[in-house]
């Protein structure tokens, strides 16, 4: 036992640190399951630990001279601490390999305890990838696609990738921690808009049979344009729409915060706890990058905070985390700064809940104009018509009765959804 066991343990060690990143990134975007996520990053890290206490066993059966005080009994009772274990290696989609690690005696038992349990969640993983349970990622569900992307565009798109036509799309790709990077992202976007085109010149042929070829030339330009738009616009959309989940819940978990300050406990502790909080999904989801810059980046708390506002969806969360760091640089009162950041996001949550109030009203009064007067007027106008013959009109009484219900009946699921959307969350 020597240099190439120190060597082997020393590669594992790096392996393992890989996979815990990886590990996280997976949670951060929600491809795994936190719970079992974690479970998986502590059997690493145990793993990892019990490597780090068999480095100083190595090292003393490593030296290019022997001490005078050195004897064959001591060498021998340095070797006899350690044990060699081996074992296949399984991970998903990749190779499995076979790995050989050297570990003081005694630890060899937990170690491949911690090796079973790790086999055990990767096999759960790719077991869910198998069903595809539920979580909406677009990368799951279209791989080929994504991949047949890549391979017809991918050049093209790492030429304009740096233009500044593209340059918000690489902004908002980062900030709702999207898992393409933007030469995917492109090619994507001009693969979807190369089919849309070919589905409208499949119609537009189609249609010239049929003697309907203004239709078919109008699908022929409109959808790959269609299709282009959504593309470019999803990132943008998604961005603002996180952004207003977060806007909701900042002013109490502001007040959250305020409260935990006021314990004395480390800002780094703090954020740790705000990750772990299910009360707020939106903005633990951001505090957990934040966390992630501390706790495996190695960043100090004011560095991690300056470059998590600047990766933030929401313009107020970013201004939050700038606010704490100049706070926390300059050695001012954190819970007192909390108290009065939270009392303007209170403020301002107040005006946005008055302004939805006033728009209710709005809608309470065109609600009533055009689903009540009008349809009214509406029926009175068409019996008239109907009864004097008045433009051929022949509506019988069942037809006007199916036809106000159905459009009454539509107008009022559109209100229900405008007013749905413009709703607070709290």
């Amino acid at each position: 036992m020597g240099i190439e066991d120190l060597r082997r343990n020393i590669e594992r060690s790096e392996d393992i640190i890989k996979e815990i990143f990886e590990i996280n990134q997976k949670i951060e975007n929600l491809q795994i399951g936190k719970t079992d996520g974690e479970e998986l990053i502590k059997n690493l890290s145990f793993q990892l630990k019990v490597l780090n206490n068999a480095v100083p066993n190595l090292l003393e059966n490593i030296s290019f001279y022997k001490k005078i005080s050195d004897t064959k009994e001591n060498f021998e009772k340095n070797k006899s601490c350690l044990i060699n274990v081996s074992y296949v290696k399984k991970v998903p989609n990749q190779d499995q390999k076979k790995i050989s690690l050297t570990v003081n005696k005694g630890e060899e038992a937990k170690l491949l305890k911690s090796l079973s349990a790790e086999n055990s969640l990767y096999k759960k993983f790719k077991s869910e990838e198998k069903e595809d349970s539920g979580n909406p990622s677009f990368p799951k569900k279209t791989p080929g696609f994504i991949g047949l992307s890549n391979l017809v565009f991918k050049n093209f798109s790492a030429k304009i990738s740096n233009s500044e036509f593209f340059s918000f799309i690489r902004t908002d790709l980062r900030k709702i921690s999207s898992p393409f990077i933007i030469t995917s992202y492109i090619s994507m976007t001009l693969f979807g808009t190369l089919l849309s085109f070919i589905f409208g010149l499949i119609i537009f042929i189609v249609s010239i049979f049929t003697g309907s070829w203004i239709f078919g030339l109008s699908m022929l330009i409109a959808l790959p344009i269609l299709t282009f738009f959504l593309f470019y616009q999803y990132p943008s959309s998604q961005r603002k729409s996180l952004e207003k989940e977060i806007n909701q819940e900042l002013p109490f978990l502001t007040i959250y915060m305020s409260a935990i300050s006021g314990s004395g406990i480390e800002p780094s502790k703090m954020f740790g706890i705000l990750a772990l909080s299910k009360d707020y999904p939106f903005s633990s989801r951001e505090v957990r990058k934040l966390n992630n810059y501390i706790n495996f980046y190695g960043y100090d708390a004011v560095s991690a905070l300056k470059l998590a506002s600047k990766s933030c969806p929401s313009e107020k969360l970013s201004l939050l985390f700038d606010g704490l760091a100049t706070t926390i640089s300059s050695g001012g009162g954190l819970m007192e700064f909390l108290d009065k950041h939270s009392e303007t996001l209170l403020f301002d949550y107040r005006l946005e809940r008055e302004k939805y109030t006033r728009i209710a009203e709005t809608f309470l009064n065109i609600y009533i104009s055009v689903l009540i007067a009008a349809p009214m007027i509406l029926m009175l106008l068409f019996i008239l018509m109907s009864l004097t013959g008045f433009g051929g009109t022949t509506f019988t009484p069942s037809n006007l009765t199916i036809f106000m219900i159905m459009i009454i009946g539509f107008l009022n699921v559109g209100f229900l959804l405008l007013l749905n959307s413009k709703q607070p969350k709290f």
